[in-house]
């Protein structure tokens, strides 16, 4: 980049006009009106999801007292997320995806205020939870992957990590503030109220979606008249992925990083305990600080442009995160914990915008669907690793585990950086 210096235009106002494209490049994305649409959709929609979280475990363990059917409503919560995922990206890519978003946020508003109803008038029983868990489980499968294949649709290739960074710090700011509003809100109002406000919020999601204009995606007609069976379908995706080496990798690397970093989150309480010794508010603390570590760095992606090398700054978050968890592992300070989990939250939050947009730049929109839908399967790993964690974190105590975690992460992303060209220049 080369400034000319005009006489007397003072070095200030160049600053100035320097920090102003800066936020607009940063912002880039939601010049499209379209965008502008869905990312609004992404606060009420996610700022729903964390007050339903906060709430319905609230209430489930008001009802019952027990841990471990909280654990079973999570379950039934994700469960449909993997048993129906290829299932829902063939629907994904057959029908109208404007019409689903609406139809799937305006049918969940109903669900949520019923429920707000059953607590209200005191009904409410702890299968009707499960009930809600599994409806709500599939609204989330659905409205996830209707999203992430509306934003390729909606801004042009350059412009896709700074829409995939928007969209992910959308979801963080929510992540941070929600659960925060909601505990407030049930102490205020009572935890119907909060059932109401998610009723409130998805009805806001429908209308938000509702001026959204999308092109149909291109099919092949002749597939559409020879009506390809559903597994025909999620065959051609998989065939899709597995014949371009780079996705290959790709999703060799997402999956690993899901495995590995995702869990640790569900740890925090017990690093909270055992190496910090803080109560209930110093863990909220910590939380907080992974959550603006997530924010920043999706923020910091979103200003840094149509990044060239991505492959290579993947790669370097990888092994940042791998460092950071290292060093989580060798300090018992609160301090030092805040400061890392937000670098660990950053690094995690950087590696996944860029993969995620390395992925969907090389799909075409017909195949999105079912693609994102296979994509986001990995999710079941964090599930995997944090039951595989657990056994690790009782037999040899959590900062062992964590000082063994950050070796096989800085060693799995150093071996891609010198091995794997294919991921370098991706």
């Amino acid at each position: 980049m080369v400034h000319h210096h005009h006489h007397g235009a003072s070095h200030e106002r160049q600053h100035a006009v320097s920090v102003r494209e800066r936020v607009r490049q940063s912002v880039g994305s939601l010049r499209y009106r379209n965008f502008r649409l869905l990312w609004t959709t992404t606060i009420f929609s996610s700022s729903a999801r964390w007050v339903q979280q906060v709430s319905l475990g609230w209430l489930a363990f008001d009802l019952t007292d027990s841990a471990a059917l909280l654990g079973v409503l999570l379950f039934v919560y994700q469960a449909p997320t993997f048993a129906m995922s290829p299932l829902i990206g063939v629907m994904v890519d057959r029908v109208d995806r404007r019409k689903l978003f609406i139809i799937s946020q305006v049918t969940m508003a109903m669900v949520a205020a019923l429920l707000a109803v059953d607590i209200a008038t005191g009904t409410v029983e702890v299968w009707h939870l499960y009930i809600f868990a599994l409806i709500s489980g599939f609204e989330s499968a659905i409205i996830h992957v209707v999203r992430q294949v509306i934003i390729p649709a909606v801004v042009p290739r350059d412009e896709l990590l700074n829409a995939i960074s928007l969209n992910s710090a959308a979801n963080t700011v929510t992540r941070i503030a929600g659960p925060f509003l909601a505990g407030l809100l049930i102490v205020a109002l009572g935890v119907e109220a909060n059932f109401f406000i998610q009723a409130a919020l998805l009805a806001c999601v429908a209308v938000a979606a509702f001026p959204l204009q999308l092109r149909a995606p291109e099919t092949d007609t002749d597939e559409q008249a020879a009506g390809v069976s559903i597994r025909d379908d999620i065959a051609v995706a998989l065939r899709f992925i597995w014949g371009i080496g780079v996705l290959r990798l790709l999703f060799a690397v997402e999956f690993l990083m899901l495995f590995l970093a995702s869990p640790f989150t569900s740890f925090l309480p017990v690093w909270a305990e055992n190496v910090l010794s803080l109560d209930a508010d110093g863990l909220g603390a910590l939380y907080a600080a992974a959550g603006i570590g997530s924010l920043l760095g999706a923020l910091l992606l979103a200003a840094a442009g149509n990044v060239r090398r991505k492959g290579v700054l993947m790669l370097i978050a990888g092994v940042a995160l791998g460092l950071a968890f290292l060093g989580l592992g060798s300090s018992s300070l609160l301090i030092v914990s805040m400061v890392l989990l937000a670098v660990m939250g950053a690094t995690d939050a950087i590696a996944s915008a860029i993969n995620l947009t390395l992925v969907q730049s090389r799909v075409p929109d017909g195949l999105q669907g079912r693609v994102m839908s296979i994509f986001n399967m990995g999710h079941a790993l964090i599930a995997t690793g944090a039951l595989i964690m657990g056994v690790i974190v009782d037999a040899i105590g959590i900062q062992a585990m964590t000082l063994g975690l950050g070796a096989i992460v800085a060693v799995l992303a150093v071996f891609a950086l010198a091995a794997l060209p294919t991921l370098r220049r991706a």
